[in-house]
């Protein structure tokens, strides 16, 4: 695979075409996030066996009541709301090497950038002039069509954090905000601490009646901050339903899932023999940290450290996140916090060519792919970039090879 990115920059790269691409997105977006120089690659074989194989067992396994009344048992912080396929809006993040293809996590909410998706493999297209499969396109149109069939109505709210990191992608909300209304939708960025409900039990925002909501706040950010958000909590608890997507996906795929899956049955879920059977072939051996007792436990089940990463059940990209940690990181988690973490065992994803802007080659070069669905569905292809885990991950588009 080395020789399709060597190929790419031969024939497709320059610094001036990769200073267009950025021109060209802050020109529709008003600011630049972070934009790989390259695509993905990824063969056909693969891409075809996680779109008709992977996924589908993935989401029916999610969607079974069997597994949707065993969170509901477990209780959350918002009361229960039946959850539909149409909520169904996220992605599953995967390692690939070679013909191995191990899922890393399961992300059951509004995916980073979703807003972004056909907008970003367009112009990298065009600046190039490198052909990709146009998954995403349409996707601006799709979901402007979607939202007003899910409320009956076109003024929609689109709920977003004020805190932390989502002040950094405020240009992003506010693009989506802009092609929902080019797409027939009266879309408006509202804080969603702000929230009101009106005498006509609709959402509100500064006197303003909303046909619905579409919840851009992560779920575990208002759970964690529900002082903050109590209006929010409120208009949730009185009229659940005007809200898109259900927040109790959140919950439904924390890294718990991950334990669920390394001990999957034949049976489980109504899932059958061969869904099974594709379920553990993606599945890395993990397990929860209060099942051990000591650090020992923990690394002579797993072969040693350097073979397990630590992840906080509840988190948001790598925060907490510890890979191939050392025996006091692993020993300090178990005095600490044992029971907020599993373990999973390590796989790397294979290794990439890379160039920055100016045709420097970064060396080690990784991608993770990212298979986005929507209304339940397959969606598009995605991928992160990085040679340091917990550094700067530019988007990448996906090539099929």
């Amino acid at each position: 695979m080395v020789d399709k990115y060597k190929e790419f920059y031969k024939n497709n790269f320059s610094t001036e075409r990769y200073k267009n691409y950025q021109e060209d997105f802050k020109d529709e977006i008003g600011k630049v996030y972070s934009l790989s120089t390259s695509p993905a690659f990824i063969t056909k074989e693969n891409a075809q066996k996680i779109q008709e194989k992977i996924l589908p067992a993935i989401l029916k396994l999610v969607g079974s009541k069997q597994y949707q009344d065993h969170i509901y048992e477990r209780g959350w912080f918002l009361p229960k709301f039946p959850i539909a396929n149409s909520d169904f809006f996220g992605c599953a993040d995967f390692h690939l090497n070679d013909n191995q293809i191990k899922l890393i996590e399961l992300n059951f909410f509004i995916p980073g950038h979703f807003g972004l998706i056909e907008l970003f493999t367009k112009l990298f297209s065009k600046n190039f002039n490198y052909e990709l499969e146009p998954y995403a396109k349409g996707f601006e149109k799709k979901l402007a069509n979607f939202l007003q069939e899910r409320f009956n109505g076109n003024k929609i709210a689109l709920a977003v954090n004020h805190l932390g990191l989502s002040q950094h992608y405020f240009e992003h909300y506010k693009y989506v905000e802009k092609f929902l209304n080019q797409n027939g939708v009266n879309a408006k960025v509202v804080y969603a601490k702000d929230a009101k409900i009106s005498n006509n039990n609709k959402p509100m925002w500064d006197n303003e009646e909303f046909d619905g909501v579409f919840n851009i706040v992560i779920p575990r950010i208002w759970e964690h901050n529900a002082k903050v958000f109590e209006n929010y909590t409120q208009l949730f608890n009185q009229i659940p339903k005007l809200f898109f997507p259900n927040p109790w996906c959140w919950t439904m795929a924390d890294k718990r899932f991950l334990v669920v899956l390394s001990n999957l049955q034949s049976g489980d879920f109504g899932l059958s023999d061969e869904e099974v059977a594709i379920l553990k072939s993606i599945t890395l051996k993990s397990s929860s940290l209060a099942q051990f007792h000591s650090a020992e436990d923990l690394c002579e089940y797993f072969g040693g450290n350097e073979n397990l990463v630590l992840k906080p059940i509840d988190n948001y990209h790598t925060q907490g996140v510890y890979v191939k940690p050392s025996i006091q990181e692993i020993e300090n988690i178990f005095k600490n916090q044992r029971d907020q973490y599993i373990a999973q065992e390590y796989f790397g994803a294979e290794l990439a060519y890379y160039k920055d802007e100016n045709e420097h080659e970064i060396k080690p070069w990784r991608s993770q792919l990212r298979v986005e669905f929507f209304n339940g569905k397959f969606l598009n292809f995605r991928a992160y970039g990085y040679s340091d885990p917990f550094g700067l991950s530019p988007m990448m588009p996906v090539a099929i090879v």
